[in-house]
This record gives structure tokens, C-alpha cells and sequence, in this order.
């Protein structure tokens, strides 16, 4: 003989239906911490070469900077319902390799210079969050370009 709970209002909240979505600030933290993991992931093999380049602690600084702000980037744009932020699949998964690790290397390369030659890390930052947020907008209108491709280029029969 199996034996329910002790109350009722148990019983109904065990079987009744879970909380509703994630709204406001819970859905864009979520977003954001998946905007990291896609930028990070994707950006491996250009943080991989970044580690190898010279005045290290220039490209750091400003490895870190583009970092945070292409995951709250991409974490806004997943967020925000109007720019349309494309879905992951198995084909745009070389694209977004390519495309974050060129993202990193242009934003670290931008910010690393900056310092380098004004020796200014109020530049550095500047220079690497500019480039950081424009890369992040320009991503989905890449994507659509490509999915305007002919079938034959993009890979399917």
C-alpha cells in the first residue's frame, strides 16, 4: 500500500505545474551566461593563439575586456526580441567558430595597439568594447546573408 503525503496542498504542489518562464533580470542572466559559454567555446582557438602573443599583459587586459563585453553583448542580443539573434544549429556552428574567434582577435588586436601606441588602458578598453559591441551587431545580418546563399554553397543538397 503506498502512502500520499500528509496535507493536500503537498500533494497539489508536487503535481501542479512548474513556475512560469524566466522574465526580466533572470532571463537576461541566463542569456548572458550563455552568451559567455558561445563566445568562449567558439572562441577557443583564437584565445588558444592569444596566449602565445607577445606583451602579455596588454593582450590580457584587453582579452578580458573583449571577453565581458561580447558575453553581455551577445547575452543582450539573445535577450532582446527586436535584433533577432540567430538560433544555434549545426550548420551556423563553423560560422560562429570563425566569426567569435575573429571577434576576439580584432578586439584584442585593437585594444593591445591602442595601448601600445598612446599607452592609454582608458583607450584599450574603449577601443576593445567598441569593436565588441559592433561585432556583436553585425552577426545576425551576417546570418541572413548566408542563409540567402544558394543551397549549393551553403553545404546542403
Amino acid at each position: 500500500m503506498s502512502r500520499r503525503g500528509t496535507d493536500s496542498s503537498t500533494e497539489r504542489r508536487k503535481a501542479g505545474p512548474r513556475a512560469a518562464g524566466k522574465t526580466g533580470v533572470e532571463r537576461w542572466v541566463e542569456n548572458v551566461f550563455f552568451g559567455l559559454v558561445e563566445v568562449v567555446v567558439a572562441g577557443f582557438p583564437a584565445l588558444l593563439w592569444l596566449m602565445d602573443a607577445p606583451y602579455n599583459a596588454e593582450v590580457t587586459f584587453a582579452a578580458l575586456v573583449a571577453l565581458v563585453t561580447l558575453s553581455l553583448a551577445v547575452g543582450t542580443a539573445r535577450n532582446a526580441d527586436s535584433v533577432g539573434w540567430p538560433a544555434m544549429s549545426y550548420q551556423s556552428v563553423p560560422v560562429r567558430i570563425g566569426y567569435h574567434s575573429l571577434a576576439i582577435v580584432v578586439a584584442v588586436g585593437s585594444g593591445t595597439a591602442i595601448e601600445l601606441l598612446a599607452d592609454s588602458a582608458l583607450g584599450s578598453l574603449v577601443a576593445a568594447v567598441g569593436v565588441s559591441v559592433a561585432v556583436v551587431g553585425l552577426f545576425p545580418r551576417l546570418v541572413v546573408i548566408l542563409r540567402r546563399l544558394p543551397p549549393w554553397w551553403q553545404g546542403s543538397p
